[in-house]
């Protein structure tokens, strides 16, 4: 599917857009076009490591932290907590026992206390 195929696609469904808007959302998303299942190309996020993209995120989400022993409790805008919830496991998978969360708050629960503040160095700088 090219850009003008989405573009095409999206007023069919009467969502207002131009090639311009969805190449520039496209850049923001980070889309990359990836190989498909069919043999052709499809639209889709990469699965490898963005600092920039992570460092933005976690600007533009997080509100507070806070650490006591091996645990960070993370107070995110509201919607935000499940994809920085898949963006810690993904960063700090090794780090981590297991990461809860619902709509604005994420309680993640470190392997050892020195994880947990080195989880916490990392986002809040």
């Amino acid at each position: 599917m090219t850009q003008d195929d989405l573009v095409t696609a999206l007023l069919d469904l009467k969502v207002a857009v131009t090639q311009a808007t969805v190449s520039r959302d496209m850049r923001e998303l980070r889309l990359i076009k990836a190989p498909a299942k069919n043999g052709g190309y499809r639209y889709a996020l990469p699965e490898t490591y963005l600092p920039n993209a992570d460092e933005d995120l976690f600007k533009s989400v997080v509100e507070e932290i806070k650490i006591q022993d091996n645990q960070l409790a993370i107070k995110t805008s509201p919607g935000s907590a499940m994809i920085l919830k898949k963006r810690l496991l993904s960063q700090f998978e090794a780090s981590i026992f297991t990461v809860l969360s619902d709509d604005d708050t994420i309680l993640l629960i470190a392997l050892s206390d020195a994880y947990a503040k080195h989880i916490y160095d990392q986002l809040s700088t």
